[in-house]
């Protein structure tokens, strides 16, 4: 019975990875998924992804505002994003294996989901991660953790 629980948790899983990983597209060091959603629709079913896995968002970056805020300052007259805020947070278990296999991976801690909308393209919205770093076996679980999430975010509920 345990046997037949793992492998249908293994399914899923692959399922969930296999949906979100068709959907991205690499732009420079990010994976790019978007939807015709709105950007505070999108955000809120992202936040509802993280929380409901029982995670707890330790920052909310307002990227967008300090752009917006800075732009005259650096010669700025065209903003990039309509909105934008980068979402952090981390899991406890999945930290802590990343931390034992190399200390020094504590700058991929904690894990980031970028929500924004571009300007001039309102009915659009987009969500991004960092190109997972593959050469470090342990940040296979949260690529797979954040993949959920995004698939989830996406559809909507």
């Amino acid at each position: 019975m345990i046997r037949i629980l793992l492998f249908s948790l293994g399914l899923l899983l692959s399922s969930v990875w296999s949906q979100a990983e068709a959907l991205y597209s690499q732009e420079g060091p990010s994976w790019v998924f978007s939807t015709d959603s709105d950007f505070i629709s999108t955000r809120d079913n992202l936040v509802f992804a993280i929380e409901s896995r029982g995670l707890v968002i330790s920052y909310i970056s307002h990227a967008g505002a300090m752009l917006a805020r800075t732009a005259q300052a650096v010669g700025v007259t065209t903003p990039v994003y309509q909105d934008a805020e980068i979402l952090l947070f981390c899991k406890a278990d999945l930290s802590h294996a990343l931390a034992a296999s190399n200390p020094h991976n504590i700058t991929l801690c904690p894990y980031a989901i970028a929500v924004y909308s571009l300007t001039g393209q309102a009915d659009q919205t987009f969500i991004a991660i960092q190109q997972p770093f593959s050469a470090e076996p342990a940040t296979a679980p949260i690529t797979e953790l954040l993949m959920g999430i995004i698939d989830e975010a996406l559809d909507g509920f």
